[in-house]
This record gives C-alpha cells, structure tokens and sequence, in this order.
C-alpha cells in the first residue's frame, strides 16, 4: 500500500522519483530517520550523493513545524479522550524532561543543534522538536537552531558512511563489525551517564 501511494505521488509531481520520495519518507520517521533514509538511498537506491543528502534533509527536518505548532493541541486532545494516551504522554513528557534537563539548562539553545546535528540513536529533529515544546524554546530560534543541526547530521552520516566504506576495504568487515560495536558501547555507557546526571 505504501508503495502505492509513492507511486502515485511520483505521479503527480513527475520531477520526483520513488526512490527520492521513498528517502524522504522514511527520513520523516522519528525511529529510523535520516540515520537510516540516506544508508538506503546510497546502497538501495543507489541515487547520487546530492540527492540523497537534500531529499533526506527535507525528511528529516519536514515534520519539525508541525510537531512544534500541533503538538500541545493534539497531546492534549488524546489525553483528555484517552487515558492510555494521556499515561503515554505523561510518561514521555516526565522522561525526556529528566533525560534532557541537565544539557538544557548547560548548553541551552545550542543543545537542540547538538540533538539534530550529532546522528546517535535517540537525537534528531523529532527529539529536539519535543525538548523545544517542553523547555519553551523560541520557535523561530529553535527551528533555526535544529534546521542548521539537521545540515550537519547529514553531513556527518554521508562522512561516517565513507569511512566505513574505506575501513571495510582495507581492514575486511569484521573490522567495520568491531568498531561500531565498540561505539555503541561508549554510546550506551555515556548515555547512562548522562540520565543519572540529568536526574540529580
């Protein structure tokens, strides 16, 4: 069904092809987001690299306006009519204020360049969309701030990407195995960190 719908919107604006609307798409996903649309655009696809990076960018950075005008509106709809949802709302709001509160209040509007700008699992647009919503950023300033960050993430996700490449060229592929294992470790332990802190 999905890919119906690509189908049919490539269609109707014939300057875009399925694979660039597929990218951008899945780039609007808060789970996979850009981290995942531009590996898939490159090796799936195989679209150019400029085509890639802009088509995932506008992806990533598309839902952010909506989150940031529509968000209290409609979690305050579905937690009134809902009380699952207002239990899911209360308890994403209530972790991402203690999760987040400590570099919030470091870095301030800054923080939301380094959500969007450094691709680790957990940051994006959409996370620094919904820290903006609840530490009560400036939404023009903060808009700016995540769309630069949104620049450099794609940047360093096209960078890491060629870097993999080299490695497993020259060093085999369990090299590459390694070494992402030993960055999601640092990752992990660093983020555990950073909740205990954010919590005192």
């Amino acid at each position: 069904m999905v890919e119906e719908i690509i189908g049919k919107m490539s269609l109707i604006v014939p300057f875009i092809g399925a694979e660039e609307l597929t990218t951008m798409f899945l780039s609007m996903t808060p789970v996979v987001g850009i981290r995942g649309a531009i590996p898939l655009g490159l090796f799936v696809y195989e679209m150019n690299t400029y085509s890639v990076y802009f088509w995932a960018v506008v992806g990533e950075f598309f839902p952010v306006f909506f989150i940031l005008m529509f968000l209290k509106v409609v979690s305050d709809w579905l937690s009134k009519n809902f009380s699952f949802m207002k239990k899911f709302f209360d308890f994403l709001f209530s972790k991402t204020r203690v999760e987040y509160n400590g570099r919030v209040q470091k870095y301030g509007l800054f923080a939301l360049f380094l959500y969007t700008g450094i691709p680790l699992p957990f940051s994006g647009a959409w996370t620094a969309s919904l820290v903006t919503f609840l530490f009560g950023f400036s939404r023009k300033k903060a808009m700016i701030a995540i769309f630069f960050g949104v620049l450099l993430s794609g940047i360093n996700i096209l960078l890491i990407l060629e870097a993999g490449i080299a490695l497993e060229k020259y060093r085999g592929p369990l090299t590459v195995v390694g070494v992402v294992a030993l960055a999601s470790l640092i990752y992990f332990l660093y983020y555990r960190r950073n909740i205990k802190t954010s919590a005192r």
